[in-house]
């Protein structure tokens, strides 16, 4: 009896302590008083912590809002157009080298065997004379390069311990023959195409340097086969970016930022110790050299369109991360030698206690309680209005919106179903948030089970979507069917989402042979149709998700069991580490960006790497590789638009839904104008033409109460 009794008053007493706490936890407008400096600190919160604050290694959405425009900063950023400007770089210019090797065992039209002199020669001539198909404009010079000696280093993967993908570093020696170099005043993408017409149509066909390339170890060269090629090409396309850096920039420690950051930044990038799930958006970077202090000029080894795109990456402090750097960390740490000689960028310290060059510096880092960060009254740019930044963990939303509505937070993302309640609050503004994301669950394609196409589809027309989107997002939200952002030109509107269709569903699993028992459940060949769905603690509509397609599948006669884990662990042990049979996550971000080589492509399904699912598709690894060297925008939305449809067929992903996000904020936070006298006047909040809510972040600023705006 005391058992049952105990049991019924302890949830009445956790119910009686937070309507207690709510309660006494001061008003917003109590907390102001004696207390000003209150108004220039904004608190926010996540259901879960962040996992590591560089800006390299990390992959999770919570990290990201509390670094991004805050902590660390990109050369380039987009505006609030979506436009790309400048940040730690003022200004940059885009220009290309190209090279064209000669052949003298070929001969060209006229006859002549295709030595460099006659090559350079019938190049210069149809330059000259305006037959280059409008890429003479372009040209500034032709002139030849003498043969050469290349030595480098490729790294390939290779079988390691427990069956983990491991880097090998493979030297390599390349006898480049003599070429021509033709340096242009922007990038001709179709520059070797237009030089057939001089050179002979089947001038850059083939492979005709594979006896060029050796390694110190010639039995490794097996494993670098399909890179090959674009070591050495008859034609080869070298994009040069030259980036001019703001001066007077510095590190939150004081030192000044130069452009060896930005070198270091990126060999830290591809550095395979450090796994950066980024990485492959760097690897076609053929060197970054610094020509001063303020300038450096990054060339690119092939046709990369989102070359400045990329940029955006916030950079990190070379005097702090670099090999002495980590050595000084490593002199004082108590390191096992096995932790000592795996030591790399992602095991420092600064992880945890990063220095950047944004308006606000990094301050405290209480595990699952809070991030603090303070104004950086040192920024090289326009100060923050607020002195002071805090990212709360909060792990459930019911906590979430207590503390909101007792002024303990000043920013509430507001669950679909509260958003009316909000928008007809006279205390609130309730700003739209116009991003990209979607939601899906992803079929790890690995597993013997989701590699057939009909199981996956079958999945996913299991699912009545319109009806979550209906009852668990309260009908703030639509239909996603593909990897692109549907307020972005690279989502193709006519890819129709898959049909609720259950019966259909049974008939693809029998195709594949699943019959059901006698018991109802499906069955092949004894064994029963079985899985586990899993998704990260704290999110209430991922919980809804699982749930519900936990008993869509029953229903077909599926038995999947649901899991749910912490937000880290999901991410490590789950997610980075592939250990899953499906998972309920989302794409959130990269609205400009049509590049999606690192989600999709075939060579980005590792560990740690972000084509988790595994997919593989070779239709889609070459229009992705298509989508990145492609500078046309049209052509480039073209090439997305096939992509979708590919990917949409394949169903890696049930696609399910793209939400609305309402935002919450007290009417008494402001947007701050200053006049050249120093005086201010007020705007109401409002998000970005692109709908970001947190560009002007840095203008805004808490008052005692609400203003009286101008008209």
């Amino acid at each position: 009896m005391g058992t049952k009794w105990l049991l019924i008053a302890l949830p009445l007493i956790v119910i009686g302590v937070l309507a207690q706490s709510a309660l006494w936890v001061p008003t917003y407008a109590s907390q102001t008083q004696g207390n000003p400096e209150r108004l220039r600190t904004f608190l926010r919160a996540s259901i879960a912590d962040a996992k590591v604050l560089n800006p390299i290694i990390s992959s999770d959405a919570a990290a990201s809002e509390v670094m991004e425009k805050n902590i660390f900063q990109g050369l380039v950023v987009a505006n609030e157009n979506l436009r790309l400007t400048g940040a730690l770089a003022d200004h940059w210019q885009i220009t290309e080298d190209a090279y064209v090797a000669a052949l003298p065992e070929r001969t060209l039209p006229d006859g002549r065997p295709a030595t460099a002199a006659h090559v350079a020669s019938l190049i210069e001539a149809a330059w000259r004379s305006a037959q280059l198909g409008g890429a003479e404009a372009s040209i500034q010079a032709v002139e030849q390069v003498p043969a050469e000696i290349r030595t480098q280093t490729e790294t390939a993967l290779v079988d390691g311990a427990k069956g983990k993908k491991a880097p090998l570093d493979i030297e390599l020696s390349i006898a480049v023959p003599e070429r021509v170099k033709i340096r242009l005043s922007k990038v001709e993408a179709q520059l070797f195409q237009k030089l057939e017409a001089v050179l002979g149509a089947g001038y850059f066909r083939g492979f005709p340097f594979a006896e060029r390339i050796k390694a110190k170890k010639p039995e490794q060269l097996r494993l670098l086969s399909e890179k090959l090629p674009a070591l050495l090409a008859i034609g080869e396309h070298n994009p040069v970016v030259t980036f001019y850096l703001h001066d007077g920039v510095r590190w939150h420690d004081g030192v000044p930022f130069t452009a060896e950051d930005v070198k270091f930044t990126y060999e830290a990038l591809v550095n395979p110790r450090n796994t950066s799930p980024r990485a492959s958006s760097y690897e076609g970077i053929k060197s970054v050299e610094v020509l001063n202090a303020l300038t450096v000029r990054v060339t690119y080894k092939r046709l990369y369109a989102p070359a400045i795109i990329d940029w955006q990456i916030g950079i990190i402090p070379k005097h702090l991360l670099d090999d002495a750097g980590l050595k000084r960390e490593l002199a004082q740490s108590s390191l096992s030698k096995e932790a000592r000689d795996g030591f790399s960028v992602r095991n420092s310290k600064f992880n945890r206690s990063p220095v950047g060059t944004g308006p606000f510096r990094f301050s405290e880092w209480r595990q699952d309680q809070f991030i603090r960060l303070q104004r950086n009254d040192d920024y090289w740019g326009k100060k923050a209005e607020y002195k002071e930044l805090f990212f709360r963990v909060i792990p459930d939303f019911l906590t979430m919106e207590l503390e909101f509505q007792a002024g303990a937070l000043d920013r509430y993302d507001a669950l679909p179903h509260q958003a009316a309640r909000y928008r007809k609050d006279p205390a609130y503004h309730v700003l739209d948030r116009r991003r990209g994301y979607y939601s899906y669950i992803a079929y790890n394609t690995r597993k013997p089970l989701f590699q057939d196409v009909r199981v996956r589809r079958a999945l996913g027309m299991a699912l009545d979507v319109d009806a979550i989107i209906k009852y668990v997002l309260s009908g703030e939200g639509k239909r996603s069917t593909g990897p692109f952002y549907s307020n972005t030109p690279f989502y193709d509107p006519a890819v129709k989402p898959l049909p609720y269709d259950p019966a259909g569903a049974l008939a693809l699993l029998a195709e594949v042979g699943w019959k059901k028992n006698a018991r109802g459940m499906l069955e092949k060949d004894g064994k029963p149709l079985q899985f586990t769905l899993v998704t990260n603690n704290g999110n209430p509509q991922r919980k809804a998700v699982i749930t519900i397609a936990q008993e869509a599948w029953r229903k077909l006669g599926i038995d999947c069991r649901i899991q749910t884990f912490e937000w880290t662990v999901f991410l490590e042990d789950v997610v980075h580490s592939l250990n899953f049979d499906a998972v309920v996550l989302a794409w959130v971000g990269g609205d400009i960006n049509p590049d999606k080589y690192t989600l999709w492509h075939s060579s980005q399904a590792g560990p740690s790497q972000l084509n988790f699912s595994g997919y593989k598709n070779p239709q889609v690894d070459g229009l992705l590789e298509r989508i990145r060297e492609e500078y046309d925008f049209d052509a480039q939305v073209a090439l997305t638009h096939e992509a979708h449809r590919l990917i949409a067929a394949d169903q890696p992903f049930t696609f399910l839904y793209e939400p609305t996000e309402p935002v919450a904020l007290d009417k008494r936070i402001v947007q701050v104008e200053r006049k050249p006298d120093g005086s201010e006047s007020y705007r109401k909040l409002e998000p970005t033409p692109s709908g970001d809510i947190d560009f002007y972040l840095p203008r805004w600023r808490k008052l005692a109460s609400e203003p009286v705006y101008a008209p």
